[in-house]
């Protein structure tokens, strides 16, 4: 038996206690290079790593040491992850000095972690920057100039956008503010007047303000837009922005009326766009127009067959360049030219990822926020979703800003120099320091097939491919799988990865095949989607395959470990009907904290905590298959893990509770299946999962009830894990 299959509760607070300072645990350098949707925690899957290699009767204290410290002691054990995605799996394996296997149909995902791992040249890299700075820098540059108020020649952060219409009922000129709050910071607060659009700074943000400028009174926080629908300031007229969309028949006019600006002799500012400003933008319009013909800007159109988010053809959007403006569109497509001139492959690849990664926040559905006084990225939240008022960013960048081209160039090489010596954020005699455990290091070779990756030389094997055939790997030959799987129709990576795709094929179409197709959606895609005749059915015997293919590859006592969480029950029925017809059972659950608040993973975007299943091959060795028994055991040991979660001090909603409750009852289903009876009749996991639900509201209440009992009490329990973590070798608490 493996430690993760009686992972001792110690151990588990520690680990969650880590994961708990999320904000942190999202800001790992390497995991931010690109992105990618819902992407797990690296220190969760580097326990789960830890704690799947190791055998229960390790010491917890020596796993806590290797966490912190290092282990670099399992270096033949070969890891599979059939849905690697943004690539947590495969760092995190790599790090630890392990073999693995990286497999994903999406080429975005196989890109992504193919730079997370490759080590990176940074003098010849610093040498390229200097020289793309000289050729596609100062040809950017030029395009995001103005004049601060003392007149100096000054750099743009940011231009802020207005998005206009004209009344269908009176013909004026909407302009679709929102609110006219451009920025609420503590000390300083700035406001639009909705007549002059002039920025008034204030000092509180008032229901009825005067305008320094025109004298007119407006409410700063009404606008004309709210909720999908705007409503005429002059004649009253109301009508979804949509439905004039649609009579309109392409997107919205932009009206820009502001900036945030740079001044290196006066500093920050904020100003009202001028003529300046406005000659700029026709100069970089009639540029782009110009050049249009030959720079390297996509054409596709966005797909409209099968779309899960209609929202951008909704709002007139048709092809992908549409989400940007001709500045945009000029400066992206030229820079993106130059990069494809690099010689140096594995350079170009390095420099196309931070040009990728910098679309995020270079488009024109991003919006500026008032209280961080920052531009926020387009997949923030993760779908297309159209605003009212976009900012448009430096695509170069200046001294100030996020998301721009240098500063994703700048987070490559911090995520870089953090692969060359990886470290952990502890608390250490009360003080947060970083503490680098040893000889570990976030680089791998690259190889093909299976015999080289055997070798010493050979530490990675990652393929763009479906894993329902994964005919490259030997029958047993696969320690652990250890993975992330799609959650049914949850996240459509395919629709959210085209927008990345469509820029970043035109720099490898000619080097992968997987980037020649025009958009990255592959028919055997593991998604639900019934929009795409993608139904349940189609997801479930989809994964079925997977993980049969898992069961081949592994060695007769591996394990297959993967993180889920739903807040639907026939999600969970499916997942356990696929888990027994490809022949596992669930030996173990275990439950952690998941990405975080926002959730995406979730369909109700909520859930905090994922379960890790741990699965063997079947047949168990499990002897109880009563029904009311394992009903008992199901709750004793959900009850077990819930009071403890709240008892440490760590919430737990409905949803928690839920996704706990469905985890156990998956794991005593399977392990007493095809055994499981109720007075001699044979009872199926759709009602077993359904009689377990009708229990959850009672059990809450008298769980929540237990707890406040049981809170000083809990103290004293406290106090030992933390006396334990203290008395590890590495002396080091967790934060």
């Amino acid at each position: 038996m493996k430690l993760i299959e009686k992972i001792p509760q110690k151990l588990l607070d520690a680990t969650n206690e880590f994961a708990k300072d999320l904000e942190w645990a999202r800001r790992v350098p390497i995991y931010e290079v690109h992105k990618w949707w819902a992407r797990r925690l690296g220190s969760v899957f580097r326990a789960i790593l830890l704690s799947s290699i190791e055998e229960e009767s390790i010491s917890p204290d020596v796993i806590w040491h290797k966490f912190c410290e290092g282990s670099k002691d399992k270096k033949d054990i070969i890891i599979l992850d059939p849905f690697m995605g943004g690539g947590t799996t495969v760092v995190e394996a790599v790090r630890l000095g392990l073999k693995v296997i990286g497999v994903d149909i999406n080429p975005i995902a196989f890109f992504v972690t193919k730079k997370e791992i490759e080590p990176l040249d940074m003098k010849g890299f610093e040498e390229v920057l200097i020289k793309l700075e000289e050729t596609a820098g100062s040809f950017i540059k030029k395009y995001y100039i103005t004049k601060c108020q003392k007149g100096h020649t000054a750099d743009v952060i940011y231009f802020f956008w207005i998005k206009t219409l004209n009344c269908p009922r009176c013909s004026k000129e909407i302009k679709l503010f929102p609110d006219y709050v451009l920025l609420d910071k503590e000390n300083k607060k700035i406001v639009v007047c909705p007549k002059c659009l002039n920025l008034n700074e204030v000092k509180t943000i008032k229901t009825n303000l005067e305008c320094n400028f025109c004298k007119n009174i407006f409410n700063p926080k009404k606008g004309v837009s709210s909720r999908g629908y705007y409503e005429c300031s002059h004649c009253g007229y109301r009508e979804r922005i949509v439905d004039f969309i649609k009579r309109r028949n392409k997107p919205l006019n932009t009206y820009l009326f502001a900036l945030q600006g740079y001044c290196r002799i006066c500093g920050k500012f904020f100003k009202k766009a001028d003529s300046y400003d406005h000659n700029v933008f026709k100069k970089a319009k009639a540029e782009y127009n110009k050049r249009k013909n030959t720079l390297l800007i996509p054409h596709q159109k966005i797909p409209v067959e099968g779309r899960s988010d209609k929202r951008p053809v909704n709002h007139g959007y048709v092809y992908f360049k549409d989400m940007f403006n001709e500045r945009q569109l000029l400066c992206l497509g030229y820079l993106l030219k130059e990069i494809t001139k690099i010689k140096d492959k594995n350079l170009r690849e390095f420099f196309l990822i931070a040009f990728s990664d910098s679309l995020d926040a270079n488009n024109m559905f991003c919006k500026f926020e008032s209280k961080w006084d920052k531009i926020s990225l387009f997949f923030g939240l993760h779908a297309y979703h159209p605003i009212e008022r976009p900012t448009e960013n430096n695509v170069w960048g200046t001294k100030y800003g996020r998301g721009s081209f240098i500063k994703c160039v700048e987070k490559l090489k911090k995520a870089k120099i953090y692969c060359e010596k990886p470290y952990e954020r502890i608390i250490k005699k009360g003080k947060r320091i970083s503490v680098f455990p040893k000889g570990e290091k976030i680089s791998a070779q690259i190889v093909s097939d299976f015999k080289e990756l055997k070798k010493r030389k050979g530490r990675a094997i990652l393929k763009c491919q479906s894993s329902e055939d994964l005919s490259f790997i030997p029958d047993e030959s696969v320690d652990l799988v250890i993975t992330d799987p799609p959650y049914f129709d949850n996240v459509q990576y395919s629709e959210l990865s085209d927008f990345f795709y469509v820029w970043l094929r035109l720099g490898l179409k000619d080097i992968y095949s997987f980037f020649k197709p025009e958009y990255s959606y592959r028919e055997n895609e593991i998604v639900q989607n019934d929009r795409k005749n993608k139904n349940i059915e189609f997801f479930s015997e989809s994964i079925k395959k997977v993980f049969r293919e898992c069961k081949r590859v592994l060695k007769k006592e591996g394990l297959l470990v993967f993180t889920f969480h739903h807040t639907k029950l026939w999600a969970w029925e499916s997942m356990g009907n696929v888990l027994l017809d490809s022949g596992f059972y669930v030996s173990h659950s275990v439950f952690v904290r998941s990405e975080g608040k926002s959730g995406f993973h979730s369909s109700e975007g909520n859930i905090k905590y994922d379960s890790i299943l741990v699965c063997r091959k079947r047949p168990s060795n499990f002897k109880e298959h009563r029904w009311e028994m394992l009903k008992k055991q199901i709750l004793i040991d959900s009850t077990k893990w819930i009071k403890r979660t709240l008892n440490s001090g760590m919430s737990m909603n409905e949803v928690d509770v839920f996704t706990v409750l469905m985890g156990k009852t998956l794991e005593y289903y399977t392990k007493a299946y095809p055994e499981v009876k109720e007075s001699k009749n044979p009872v199926l996991l759709f009602d077993a999962l359904h009689e377990i639900n009708k229990l959850i509201k009672e059990a809450v209440k008298e769980i929540y009830k237990e707890t406040k009992k049981e809170k000083e009490v809990y103290k004293e329990k406290v106090k030992q894990l933390v006396l334990f973590v203290k008395e590890s070798k590495t002396n080091y608490r967790i934060e």
